[in-house]
C-alpha cells in the first residue's frame, strides 16, 4: 500500500513549500507532514458547511453530507481527475430547503 501511494505523487520540490508563483501539481505533494496538515485543515474547513451549518439551520445533516458525496462524484467524472480537490458543500442551499 505505501509503495502504491509513493509511486502515485511524486515530491515537489524539496517539499518543503513552492517558490513563489509555483504550483503544486495534481500529481504531485509536498512532505508528508504537510500534506497531513493540509488536509487536516481541509477538513476542519469543510466541517463547518457539511454538517455544522445544517444542525444550525435546521436541514437533516444526513442529506448535506450525502449531497456533498454525490457532489464530489460529480465533480471528479466532470473534470477527469485533472483537478485534485472538490471545495465542499455551500451554504446558500440552504434557503432552498423551504425551512
Amino acid at each position: 500500500m505505501v509503495r502504491v501511494i509513493r509511486d502515485l505523487w511524486k515530491v515537489h520540490g524539496d517539499g518543503r513549500s513552492p517558490a513563489p508563483g509555483e504550483v503544486v501539481a495534481p500529481d504531485e505533494r509536498l512532505s508528508w507532514p504537510r500534506t497531513v496538515g493540509m488536509g487536516a485543515q481541509h477538513v476542519i474547513a469543510m466541517f463547518g458547511a457539511t454538517f455544522v451549518f445544517p444542525l444550525v439551520m435546521g436541514p437533516d445533516p444526513n442529506l448535506a453530507v450525502m449531497m456533498s458525496g454525490v457532489a464530489t462524484i460529480l465533480f471528479l467524472l466532470i473534470v477527469q481527475g485533472k483537478v485534485p480537490s472538490y471545495l465542499g458543500t455551500s451554504a446558500c442551499w440552504g434557503e432552498s430547503t423551504g425551512r
